[in-house]
């Protein structure tokens, strides 16, 4: 019979240079490999299942998740994905409302007054709304006029006695009812027969009516001619059928402008720069003429002595 130990003895200890009793054992990996996996128990299971749902929170008050602590560019890399989609939107709405303005304005960014420049087809010929033939073809051109220009006339400031006829601009405007009304010019015209009598006109207001061109530094920006005239006064006509006013109002369509350019913007454009103190400080980036030829104005010319010679009368937006 075995005898027990000695409690009060130190445990038996192998002898140093005795036999590993596992020298020699052979392992066979096979055995191993198929060797089956522990099974997480029935507790695991069930909060790896509530992990899925709701991140658990632990009494310090921190989240975590089953898939371990982010790290910081996990967070980085979040932040800048919801920045960057409210970053797109933004930039969106800011292309989407520029598109607009510049449909409806025909301005582009760059200095104050200034239209999109004409980059766009050629346009044609083509009759307006309302009455009057737009030269689209001459878009772009400088110089050019649908009456040849007289010289400049030396009569002096508006409301100076001259000794043959004068045309002179009272007014200029754009306006637009709405949205959806692309506008019309408004040019109120002032008509001086001067010293020597009475200035009739044919009908309509001369045998062509009223040329309209606007040019800025880029070439011809909007021009018509053949426009009707409408008159202030019903006294204006004469039994026989001529003409002979004092004011009269001239209307041209938007449809006038050439491709890029807008009507308000021209309109500004037409205006002369002014700085503080309401001083003029140049002429307009826009120059403005409307003219009208009559055989009646150069025989009004020839009788009165007047130093100019021709059928055409002209006014502009520019100081004399």
């Amino acid at each position: 019979m075995p005898i027990a130990d000695d409690p009060h003895q130190p445990p038996h200890r192998p002898e140093p240079n005795g036999a590993d009793p596992f020298d020699g054992l052979l392992l066979d990996e096979d055995f191993v490999r198929g060797a089956a996996v522990k099974e997480p128990s029935a507790r695991t299971r069930m909060l790896s299942a509530r992990w899925r749902l709701q991140e658990p929170v632990d009494p310090g008050g921190r989240r975590w998740s089953p898939g371990g602590p982010r790290t910081l560019w996990a967070r980085w890399s979040q932040w800048l994905d919801s920045r960057g989609r409210i970053a797109m939107a933004v930039l969106c709405g800011l292309t989407a409302l520029l598109a607009a303005v510049t449909y409806w304005t025909g301005r582009s960014p760059g200095p104050a007054g200034r239209s999109a420049p004409h980059t766009l087809r050629q346009p044609v010929d083509a009759a307006l709304p309302g009455g009057g033939i737009f030269p689209g073809s001459k878009c772009g051109s400088k110089g050019f006029h649908h009456f040849a220009l007289p010289p400049a006339d030396a009569g002096g400031d508006l409301g100076t006695p001259t000794p043959g006829p004068r045309l002179d601009l009272g007014s200029h405007g754009f306006a637009s009812l709405s949205a959806d009304d692309p506008g019309v010019f408004t040019f109120g015209l002032l008509i001086s027969p001067g010293t020597a009598g009475a200035l009739e006109l044919s009908a309509p207001f001369g045998p062509e009516g009223v040329a309209v061109e606007i040019e800025g530094p880029e070439g011809l920006i909007a021009a018509a001619h053949h426009l009707p005239v409408t008159l202030d006064s019903d006294d204006a006509r004469t039994p026989e059928g001529r003409i002979r006013a004092l004011t009269a109002r001239v209307t041209m369509p938007a449809a006038a402008l050439c491709p890029g350019y807008g009507g308000m913007a021209v309109a500004q454009g037409m205006t002369m720069p002014v700085d503080a103190h309401s001083t003029i400080t140049g002429p307009p980036p826009y120059t403005l003429h409307v003219s009208l030829s009559d055989p009646a104005v150069g025989a009004l010319r020839r009788a009165s002595g007047a130093p100019v010679a021709g059928d055409v009368l002209t006014a502009d937006n520019l100081l004399h």
